[in-house]
């Protein structure tokens, strides 16, 4: 009896550990199966939060900075999948933004370092001498240009001081990968006619500016959208500066903007610039360019552009 006992319990047991064996196999299972999928919604939410600006439509330019001193600026087109890069030589004399004077613009980079204001002083040096919308930048090359997986791949990981984010960092790799060579190109201002040879102001030899930017140039610039949209722009003026609000209106015209107004007011000391617009995809643009505040004044332009004492501080 003892031994028939023995033997019963010995087979509850069995098959209850049989059952928790099966158990956790199941559990085990459905973890493996739910762990990739968790780790997949973890890399997507990720990198939909650092995507800010890639949206398969619209240009995106970084300037950063070049071999051997020069200045790139370089434009990704997903429209007509190309990749443009322009060459500013080193040795190129530009009118420093926010009133910091005239430097060679290899040593820009460097000034806005030292005022704790990084790549901000060259993006806008460029913009305003140039007349290049670009508000992204980098201290180190992206290897967009030349379509470099290693230098691609290092951009994206290990980009060093640049205010542009992962999500766009990775957007814009994969996107130069799929460009063909065909769809490349270099414009090197220093082989061009764009740019003059001479005596800078520092007694050395260097590059200057022979005049108004050329549309061949800016015409890269173009935004996609508001370039095809016909945009109305209105500018108020309450910087006192003179030559503020009409460099501004160039810009915005390379952009695809047609400016129809510029009213002069009385000197603000309080404003910086502040946007509304009936276009609030144009609204959003502008802000993250020209580090704008985006207002909630009704309007009946495209986009209406206030500038005071304080923007022109820092133009």
């Amino acid at each position: 009896m003892k031994s028939a006992r023995r033997q019963a319990y010995r087979a509850r047991k069995q098959a209850h550990t049989a059952r928790k064996s099966n158990k956790d196999k199941k559990g085990f299972s459905f973890v493996k199966l739910l762990l990739p999928l968790v780790l997949l919604l973890v890399c997507y939410l990720f990198l939909k939060g650092t995507t800010r600006l890639w949206n398969g439509k619209d240009k995106v330019s970084l300037v950063y900075k070049g071999e051997g001193g020069d200045i790139e600026v370089t434009v990704l087109d997903p429209v007509l999948s190309e990749v443009t890069t322009i060459v500013i030589p080193g040795d190129t004399q530009v009118e420093v933004a926010r009133n910091y004077g005239t430097f060679r613009i290899k040593n820009v980079w460097q000034l806005g370092v030292n005022e704790k204001i990084k790549g901000d002083l060259l993006a806008e040096t460029v913009t305003q001498n140039f007349l290049f919308p670009v508000f992204l930048w980098s201290e180190k090359p992206p290897g967009w240009g030349s379509g470099n997986l290693a230098n691609i791949l290092n951009f994206i990981f290990l980009p060093g001081s640049t205010n542009i984010s992962f999500g766009d960092r990775l957007q814009a790799g994969l996107f130069v990968l799929r460009v063909q060579e065909i769809g490349k190109s270099v414009i090197d201002l220093g082989k061009s006619r764009f740019l003059d040879k001479g005596t800078l102001e520092d007694g050395q030899a260097g590059y200057v500016l022979t005049g108004p930017i050329s549309q061949r140039l800016t015409i890269y610039f173009t935004d996609n959208v508001i370039g095809d949209k016909n945009i109305k722009v209105k500018i108020t003026d309450a910087t006192g500066s003179p030559g503020i609000s009409e460099k501004l209106g160039e810009i915005l015209q390379v952009i695809g903007g047609k400016v129809v107004s510029i009213e002069k007011k009385t000197v603000s000391e309080d404003i910086d610039c502040v946007v509304t617009g009936v276009s609030q995809e144009a609204v959003k643009k502008i802000s993250n360019l020209f580090s704008c505040k985006i207002g909630s004044g009704e309007t009946s332009f495209d986009l209406d552009i206030e500038i005071g004492k304080r923007f022109a501080e820092r133009f």
